[in-house]
């Protein structure tokens, strides 16, 4: 029994360093990929309805239009709002950067900063739109030179406290930080490498999160309407510190899946789904 607990042990320690290893080699590789990615897009001629223009700081945006503000060369910490009355989706989309979504009761506008960090080698658009009651950000990079290891920027968007019907996060790389005063009903967040955070924020109808590469960490709001939750991991852990009824835990050599009700299990439960391929779930209270 001995013998076999030591062999178990030494199993174990053998899965995690291979853990570590695949994510730091698939986390430089994207990292590398989103570095010299080009969106033309970001600098193509609008159409008459959508034409750019330069968002000055801490200007307003209230109606259907595109704008575009290279910040290549700004001074770090400028801050630009938007006037969301009228919107009731959000999505937010990056190649490279750490993105935090902060909801916050006391402003009445979306409000991004952007800090681009020191590095000289990347330059870097943020692209607002609003069409059909959408809220667009958009931050792309275009890499000056080969191999940049300079610290990746990062967007801040602070919202309002409304209830917007969804909001969507794509981050190709990097980390995503998600937390508190935020009302949605579809939530989605994405990333092919990096860590998700989401703390005191769900949506209300339906929450997808899912990264490649990175650990997620979900805490649940205090005030919880019965919730349908499922876990799931190729390569890693997951450490579940929430009571769930009728929960099924599903474990082969790697990978792991939970399964479970937060309060009463009903047919038309909110939904929560947490998925890493390579990476570990940290679901709490």
């Amino acid at each position: 029994m001995m013998i076999c607990l030591a062999c178990r042990r030494k199993e174990d320690k053998r899965l995690n360093n291979n853990i570590k290893l695949a994510m730091i080699l698939l986390a430089a590789a994207s990292i590398g990929i989103a570095g010299c990615t080009k969106e033309s897009s970001v600098t193509s001629t609008q159409s008459s309805s959508q034409q750019n223009a330069s968002i000055p700081t801490n200007a307003i945006v209230n109606s259907e239009t595109s704008d575009i503000k290279n910040v290549s060369n700004a001074v770090n910490g400028d801050i630009s709002q938007i006037d969301v009355t009228n919107i009731h989706s959000l999505k937010i989309q990056s190649n490279a950067a750490i993105v935090k979504v902060i909801g916050d009761k006391q402003i009445n506008h979306a409000e991004w900063e952007l800090s681009k960090g020191s590095s000289k080698g990347i330059d870097t658009n943020v692209t607002t739109s609003i069409q059909d009651g959408t809220l667009q950000i958009m931050l792309k990079q275009e890499q000056k030179k080969l191999i940049n290891t300079d610290p990746l920027p990062s967007l801040t968007i602070h919202l309002p406290y409304k209830d917007f019907k969804s909001l969507e996060i794509d981050n190709e790389v990097g980390n995503i930080f998600i937390e508190s005063e935020l009302s949605v009903q579809h939530l989605k967040v994405s990333s092919n490498a990096g860590n998700i955070t989401v703390t005191d924020v769900i949506g209300k109808e339906s929450s997808n999160i899912s990264t490649n590469l990175g650990n997620v960490e979900f805490a649940l709001p205090d005030q919880l309407a019965p919730l349908y939750v499922s876990l799931s991991t190729e390569m890693g852990n997951i450490d579940n510190q929430v009571n769930l009824e009728k929960a099924t835990n599903t474990t082969s050599v790697v990978s792991k899946e939970l399964h479970g009700y937060v309060g009463e299990a009903q047919s038309e439960n909110a939904t929560l789904n947490i998925s890493t391929q390579v990476g570990e779930i940290l679901f709490k209270k």
